[in-house]
């Protein structure tokens, strides 16, 4: 297997170490297969757990600037107001997944990779970038990056116009809960030496580290 370090903005230093991978002085340090048999249940848990912080914050959050913009706490609904506001909250839940994925897949270009997408049925989608190395830093932006803008955007549009943005609360916070695997993976990988470089896969990571030549079988 052909492994790629990926680094557009240390050029000399990349191909330093392209040299000693390609050499293979390079060794796996970690694994994870995050849908493995022994993962699935915690992080489960941990999905739920986001879910009900995300839901509790974001619901206080607009019925807060609701009531600032309005001095009321009694939105005008009626019931095909709320069917609408129900339908239009599911297609923005649907239409939010290939957007995480997108901003996972920006990330990766930004560093200098080439991200891969796919689809998992029924409705799972992914993005990696399939043979390569990304320093442990980069690889954490990339993780992070849709929890980090989506969450962010959500709060200013909440803020700006509650009323809309409670068409989009479903988008926001299943996002927020369905992030989970990435700060699961990011609080793993910052466990590791931020010299390690990471190996995105299709259900998890790899963890690579680079040895000196002396120590090179």
């Amino acid at each position: 297997m052909s492994l790629t370090l990926i680094d557009r903005f240390h050029p000399h230093l990349q191909r330093e170490q392209q040299a000693e991978i390609d050499a293979g002085h390079i060794h796996i340090r970690e694994e994870l297969e995050l849908l493995g048999p022994e993962q699935l249940q915690p992080l489960a848990q941990f999905s739920l757990l986001l879910l009900i912080i995300g839901g509790a914050f974001f619901v206080v959050l607009n019925f807060a600037a609701y009531y600032w913009h309005k001095h009321t706490l009694s939105p005008n609904t009626t019931g095909w107001g709320l069917l609408l506001w129900f339908a239009i909250n599911i297609v923005g839940y649907i239409v939010i997944l290939p957007i995480h994925e997108l901003i996972h897949g920006l990330a990766f270009a930004f560093w200098g990779g080439h991200p891969y997408f796919g689809t998992k049925l029924p409705l799972a989608l992914f993005c990696g970038a399939k043979n390569q190395l990304f320093r442990r830093n980069q690889y954490l932006v990339v993780g992070l990056a849709p929890l980090i803008v989506i969450t962010l955007a959500g709060i200013i549009f909440t803020l700006l116009s509650p009323s809309l943005a409670s068409y989009t609360i479903f988008a926001t916070i299943g996002n927020f809960s369905g992030a989970a695997g990435d700060v699961w993976v990011a609080r793993r990988i910052l466990q590791q030496p931020s010299s390690v470089l990471v190996e995105d896969t299709q259900t998890g990571y790899r963890v690579w580290e680079l040895i000196a030549s002396s120590q090179a079988p």
